[in-house]
């Protein structure tokens, strides 16, 4: 049923805001009426779930979609009020109003009404997973099921903020190189679009003869002039080209394969997985998840396909009743580190505490790489562009140097 947010005034003059479930805006507000209600603003909010189709969601739902950081902040305002005893009904009544985020918003409402109606908070949070992971709803129902709820979820804010803050340094470190490719791009394609065909008229009117590097600059500034519709459409051809082929599961486990070889990246890649599977067992473990419950977890968490299948066979390994340091050693994709103190940890019975020493240390390797990498691409990308435009510069000034000589 969709879900309305509206704001109004209640009988006594009173500013009210809120949520209500109706077939349509109509009866929406026709509800409202009956309760004593008036609204003077009512709209649907666009709830990502299970049912909903990609690319179904408006403009709107892409816009307000819930970011890591408003579903840590709501987590963590869930944890200190179910801390400070409230019940649950009411903390997540309490939490409706705080939540700023309109999806989040409406989700938070619609699980404070399963709960109320008597459904266990993991069952109501399990029906919005574009919100939800699985991995959240398995620690809330770990909670739920041990009495520590509030303690659970603190540890899984602490667990997004977290992923959040990597996602942030990786991106961080993305955007500079980026928009210098843009830059260059840009500038390329106006000297080639407005300054090469003035020149280009002057050599052809004193038939001179051009050197080959003078040639190739004139040529591709024609091509881009006259064909600017074939190199579009190439263009769009490979973008598409490519994402069919990554959509694929031959594509997807090529490419994956290919990031965990790449010369530099390929360590970056490798780290970014082994932190976040590390990371994410620890807190799952720390959270009373029994080992092979986690495993399945995790095993979803992880985006790369190739650390994924040294997952799915830890777990096979552990329904043997073996551990799963063996088959992560096996896999060859995991560094001899993380296999070592995974096996210390399953000797000592302290496995979720090697899991948190072996993500602290690959968290700061991987803020290491990033800013090596960062400080090392700004230098790169100026010097490749400065080359790139000094040779299209000196392939139009030298020959007009030698014109001017002639005449």
């Amino acid at each position: 049923m969709p879900q309305y947010q509206y704001q109004g005034f209640n009988a006594t003059g009173k500013n009210v805001r809120g949520f209500v479930s109706a077939d349509n805006i109509s009866a929406a507000k026709a509800q409202l009426k009956r309760d004593g209600f008036y609204a003077s603003q009512i709209e649907e909010v666009l709830i990502p779930n299970a049912n909903q189709k990609s690319g179904s969601a408006s403009i709107r739902s892409i816009f307000s979609r819930v970011s890591t950081d408003d579903l840590a902040n709501m987590t963590r305002q869930l944890s200190t009020l179910v801390s400070s005893h409230i019940p649950l009904v009411e903390a997540l009544d309490a939490l409706t109003d705080q939540v700023e985020n309109p999806q989040l918003k409406a989700a938070v409402s619609r699980v404070r009404s399963d709960v109320n109606e008597g459904n266990t908070l993991n069952k109501s949070l399990a029906k919005f997973p574009k919100i939800f992971s699985e991995l959240y709803v398995n620690m809330v129902a770990s909670g739920e099921a041990s009495g520590a709820l509030d303690i659970v979820l603190l540890r899984l804010a602490d667990f997004l903020e977290y992923q959040a803050r990597l996602r942030k340094k990786v991106i961080g470190a993305l955007i500079y190189p980026l928009l210098m490719i843009c830059f260059g791009a840009a500038a390329v394609l106006i000297i080639f679009t407005f300054v090469i065909p003035q020149l280009q008229s002057v050599f052809e009117s004193n038939k001179q003869t051009l050197p080959l590097n003078t040639q190739i600059v004139l040529w591709c500034s024609q091509m881009t002039l006259e064909y600017w519709w074939a190199l579009l459409l190439a263009g769009i051809g490979v973008i598409v080209g490519i994402n069919r082929f990554l959509g694929s599961d031959f594509g997807r486990r090529k490419w994956h394969q290919t990031q965990l070889r790449l010369p530099i990246f390929g360590d970056l890649f490798r780290m970014l997985a082994v932190s976040r599977f590390t990371k994410t067992l620890s807190t799952l473990l720390r959270s009373g998840i029994p080992l092979l419950t986690s495993l399945n977890v995790v095993k979803n968490v992880v985006e790369n396909l190739t650390i994924r299948e040294a997952i799915q066979q830890a777990s096979t390994n552990l329904t043997e009743g073996q551990g799963i340091s063996g088959p992560l050693k096996r896999s060859g994709q995991f560094p001899p580190l993380v296999t070592h103190m995974v096996s210390v940890g399953e000797k000592t019975g302290e496995l979720e505490v090697m899991l948190e020493k072996i993500a602290q240390h690959y968290e700061y390797q991987v803020e290491s790489k990033v800013q090596n990498f960062t400080a090392l691409i700004e230098p790169v990308m100026i010097i490749s562009l400065a080359i790139i435009v000094l040779f299209i510069v000196l392939s139009v000034i030298m020959p007009m140097l030698e014109l001017n000589n002639a005449i």
